[in-house]
Order: structure tokens, then C-alpha cells, then sequence
């Protein structure tokens, strides 16, 4: 790996991890699928010109943008209000394990003995984090709840990832143009069903912090950061890109301890080194045996 890419890596990875800061702040002012919405109908607008229909495929791509633009964010930025941000970022892992099972399921992957080590593993360690004791009987329903919220948006963002692997007609912005959109309309058609009081909160926001939260999760936490991924795919091994965006977990539990103080002790260093030894087992074995034919190679797509 040369300093150019190193340096891409890096950057790509301390974005990820500071989103999970931004977006827990944020859906504190905001409802958050209604929040999603407006960070996606941002993201719709920029990628609007690589927007192409490709007939025969569009049903399996709409099929996957649903999943990996509305549904997993609704879950997750749902999750991420409940949960604090070190432990949504480690439930957030959740997706290569549900990934690897999938591609078992309907893609005619085979696992090892190591790959399943590494999915009991991870999940081992999020149940650890999920069912830990909290001083507050409320707070422990809480987080639970909201770690459970954010493993359902991972398991979202794997089935769209098991449609998506089986139309290999376009190009990875081309997914991420049409993802955007379908997550916009689907997230607004979620926020009206299922939230109440968007207006009045938008009003009572923030508005310097809002517009520059959207603004950071629209154009750093979706377009910087999956161009980069893929361009790093491009130049690199996917085992060697792959597991390095773990690092962008490290990085959002350290923001999320040190920012916004979240608790830090021997539960989620335990169940978090349980998850992260996991997913990274299943990480390393899958792009050895099948490269990028996986959607266990795809990053998360995160929150």
C-alpha cells in the first residue's frame, strides 16, 4: 500500500467514524428516519446524473435499493437514537456475519470452520454489549432496544447486498445513484407513516448544526466515503482493503467515548474485541476464498 492510498484509507475511515458522532447528535434534534430522508434527497440530487436504466436488471437493484437505502436507515438511525454510538457501531459489524449466512443461503457460498468461529464470535459479542447491565432498569431496555434496532438495518443492508450481487450490469456509483433514490422515497413515505412532529422539530433545531450534519452524512458519510472504498478496491487486494475499514469502528467507539461520553468499560472492550476478532475472521477468510464475487466484500454501507 502506497501513502497515496494509505492516506485515502485512513481518511475514508476517520469519516465513517465521526458520522456516528454527527448522526447521534443529530436525530437528538431531529425524528431520525426524518432525518434520513433529508440526507438521502441530498444525496439523490447530487448522484442524479449517473442515474441508468438498464432493462432486465431494474428489479433486482430497486429490490436492493430498497433495502440498502430505506429500510436499514430507518432501523439504524432509529437504533442510533437509543443506543449510544460506540455500541450501534459495533452492532453495525453485524452486517458481514448476516452477509456470509446469506451468501450461503441463495448464493452457493460454502463456510469453514474458521468463518463460523468468526460469525458466533461477532455475534457473541454484540449480545454481550446489547444485555450488559445498566444502573437504570429504563436505560438497559433502551439500549438493548436500540442495538437490536441497528443488527435489523445490518441484516437489511445484507439481503440488499445478496439482490445487488446478482445484477453485475452496473457500475458501483451507477448503485449507489439509484439507492439514493429509492432511499428517498421510501424513507419520506416511512418518516409520514411512522413519525409525527418533523415540522416543529426542524423548527426548534439547530440550523447551523443541522444543515452542516446533513451536508457532512451526504457528501462525506455517502459519496466520499463509498468512492473511496471502491477506488481503494480498485488498486488493492480486497483481503487487504476489506478488513482495514474495521478501523472505522475503532474510530467510532473512540469519538463516541471521548466526544460524547459514552460508557467505556470491561463489557464493550470485551464484547467489542469478541465482534471485531469475528468480523474480521469471516473478513480475511472470504476475500482469500472469493474476492469480490462476495457481498461480504461490499462495505456496510454506514449510517
Amino acid at each position: 500500500m502506497g501513502m497515496r492510498e494509505l492516506a485515502i484509507l485512513l481518511g475514508m475511515c476517520l469519516v465513517w467514524g465521526f458520522h456516528f458522532v454527527v448522526i447521534k447528535l443529530a436525530v437528538g434534534q431531529l425524528p431520525p428516519i426524518f432525518y434520513a430522508a433529508i440526507r438521502m434527497t441530498l444525496v439523490a440530487i447530487l448522484m442524479a446524473a449517473f442515474l441508468r436504466w438498464r432493462p432486465g436488471h431494474m428489479v433486482r437493484v430497486l429490490s436492493g435499493g430498497l433495502c440498502l437505502g430505506a429500510i436499514n436507515y430507518a432501523f439504524m438511525f432509529s437504533g442510533l437514537k437509543l443506543a449510544t454510538a460506540s455500541a450501534a457501531a459495533i452492532a453495525m459489524e453485524l452486517y458481514v456475519p448476516f452477509a456470509t449466512i446469506l451468501s450461503v443461503m441463495f448464493l452457493g457460498d460454502r463456510v469453514g470452520w474458521r468463518r463460523l468461529v468468526g460469525i458466533g464470535l461477532a455475534f457473541v459479542g454484540v449480545a454481550i454489549i446489547a444485555l450488559g447491565k445498566q444502573n437504570d432498569a429504563n436505560a438497559e431496555l433502551q439500549i438493548a432496544l436500540g442495538i437490536g434496532l441497528v443488527a435489523t438495518g445490518a441484516f437489511s443492508e445484507a439481503i440488499g447486498a445478496v439482490f445487488v450481487k446478482k445484477s453485475l450490469a452496473f457500475k458501483p456509483i451507477e448503485l449507489l445513484a439509484w439507492f439514493s433514490l429509492v432511499g428517498c422515497v421510501g424513507l419520506w413515505v416511512l418518516t409520514f407513516i411512522f413519525e409525527t412532529g418533523q415540522r416543529d422539530s426542524f423548527a426548534a433545531a439547530d440550523k447551523l448544526f443541522i444543515t452542516g450534519a446533513i451536508l457532512y452524512s451526504a457528501i462525506g458519510g455517502s459519496i466520499f466515503g463509498h468512492t473511496a472504498y471502491y477506488w481503494l478496491l480498485q488498486r488493492l487486494p480486497v483481503s487487504v482493503v476489506a478488513p482495514s475499514v474495521l478501523l472505522t469502528t475503532v474510530l467510532a467507539v473512540f469519538f463516541g467515548v471521548v466526544l460524547l461520553g459514552d460508557p467505556f468499560g470491561l463489557r464493550i472492550v470485551i464484547g467489542g474485541l469478541m465482534t471485531l476478532a469475528g468480523v474480521g475472521i469471516v473478513l480475511v477468510r472470504t476475500s482469500k476464498k472469493q474476492g469480490v464475487k462476495s457481498p461480504v466484500s461490499e462495505p456496510e454501507l454506514v449510517p
